[in-house]
C-alpha cells in the first residue's frame, strides 16, 4: 500500500470520527422532559426529566426547582398578600432589573434560591389572566427557550365580586389611584397593580394613595423621562 491510499484512508477515519463526535453532541445528549402541573389552577409546562424540588415555601406561595444547570422559579399571585407578593419582586429585581428575558450574571446564588452562579440565560414571564409568574435560568439556552415555550396557560374564571356589599363594608376607603378612585380591600390593591404595573414596588401612604417605590417611577406611578 503506498503512501497515497495510507494518506486517505487516514482522512477517512479522522472524518468518521469527527461525525461520530458531532452525531454525539447533537443527539447524545438530547434534554428529556416531562410534563409539570407548576400551581394549583392547571398552568403546565415541560421541565428537564432530572429537575428536582428544592423547596415549597407554604408562606411565600413561591416554589423552586433545580438541576445541576437550570432553575425554574414559579409563583401565583392569587389571594397573596402585599409581603407575599414582594417576597417573589426580591427575587426577580436583583436578577433582571428592569428587564425580562438576557444573558444574566448570578452573583448571589442565594438571592435566585439556586446553586447557579456565573454567567446564564434567563427569562421572566407572566400572565396577568391566569396570575402565574415563572422565572427560567440555564446555563442552557436551548432549555430555556424549551421551557418557556411549552408553558400552556390554564385561565380559570375568578368568582365575581360583590361590589355593594364591599361598599358598605368599607365605608372608608383602603387606598386610592392616583385619579382619586377609592379601592376597599388589600386584594383590590394589589390586583390592580399587578395588571397595571407588573410585579413592582409600590405601598399605600399616610395619606391613603399609593405610592411607587419602583425605579423608574414617579410616587403617582408616571414614567420618569431620563432624557430630560
Amino acid at each position: 500500500m503506498n503512501n497515497k491510499h495510507m494518506i486517505i484512508i487516514g482522512l477517512i477515519i479522522i472524518i468518521v470520527i469527527l461525525c461520530i463526535g458531532i452525531a454525539y453532541t447533537m443527539f447524545g445528549q438530547q434534554t428529556e422532559y416531562i410534563t409539570l402541573n407548576i400551581v394549583e389552577n392547571g398552568t403546565t409546562m415541560e421541565i428537564p426529566k432530572d429537575m428536582k424540588v428544592k423547596s415549597i415555601n407554604n408562606d411565600s406561595g413561591i416554589v423552586v426547582l433545580e438541576n445541576e444547570n437550570t432553575i425554574v422559579i414559579t409563583f401565583n399571585t392569587i389571594n397573596k398578600s402585599i409581603p407575599q407578593i414582594m417576597g417573589f419582586a426580591n427575587i426577580k429585581t436583583p436578577i433582571f432589573g428592569n428587564e425580562y428575558f438576557g444573558n444574566v450574571s448570578i452573583n448571589d446564588p442565594t438571592v435566585a434560591g439556586c446553586s447557579l452562579k456565573g454567567e446564564c440565560n434567563a427569562v421572566y414571564i407572566g400572565n396577568n389572566q391566569t396570575h402565574d409568574n415563572i422565572i427560567v435560568i440555564s446555563k442552557n439556552k436551548n432549555i430555556v427557550d424549551h421551557i418557556i415555550n411549552s408553558i400552556k396557560w390554564k385561565i380559570t374564571e375568578e368568582p365575581k365580586k360583590e361590589v355593594a356589599s364591599s361598599v358598605e363594608s368599607s365605608p372608608s376607603a383602603y387606598a386610592y389611584k392616583a385619579d382619586g378612585t377609592p379601592m376597599y380591600s388589600q386584594k383590590e390593591v394589589d390586583d390592580y397593580m399587578l395588571n397595571k404595573y407588573g410585579m413592582v414596588n409600590y405601598h399605600v401612604g399616610d395619606n391613603g394613595y399609593i405610592d411607587m417605590d419602583e425605579p423608574g417611577y414617579d410616587d403617582a406611578g408616571h414614567k420618569i423621562n431620563r432624557s430630560k
